[in-house]
């Protein structure tokens, strides 16, 4: 289960400008729905799901999670819960389908220690 941070970094979500903290935390179910790896997500009463621009987020999914029901089993997934994610991959899955996060969802991962930025090394990472 324990996969090595190279490849996270590979997937394109995480980005290597700070080093991360990462968790695995269990999946809420989700029959239907499929997550993809940069989604936001909320924690509740210990299981994760995705957040939308009303709630607080909690970690970005690191690993695509297939729909799943509660008779399937434990799903568990990887999360940043401390690090930098590159802003083009994150995902708002709050609703039915796939969104770009808005402002106020984005602005709120500083909050809880994910920082978004750009997808490579710019002038702008040394500021």
């Amino acid at each position: 289960m324990n996969k090595s941070v190279e490849v996270y970094l590979d997937r394109g979500v995480l980005h290597p400008g700070h080093p991360p903290i990462i968790a695995y935390g269990v999946m809420a179910v989700s029959a239907n729905k499929e997550l993809k790896a940069g989604t936001i997500l909320q924690e509740s009463n210990g299981e994760y799901s995705p957040c939308g621009s009303s709630g607080t987020p909690a970690g970005v999914l690191l690993d695509d999670v297939a729909a799943h029901t509660a008779s399937d089993g434990t799903v568990t997934a990887a999360i940043l819960k401390h690090g930098m994610a590159v802003e083009s991959r994150l995902i708002d899955h709050s609703g039915s389908v796939d969104a770009t996060p808005n402002a106020t969802l984005v602005n709120k991962l500083p909050g809880v220690g994910i920082f978004p930025c750009q997808a490579g090394w710019t002038s702008s990472n040394f500021c």
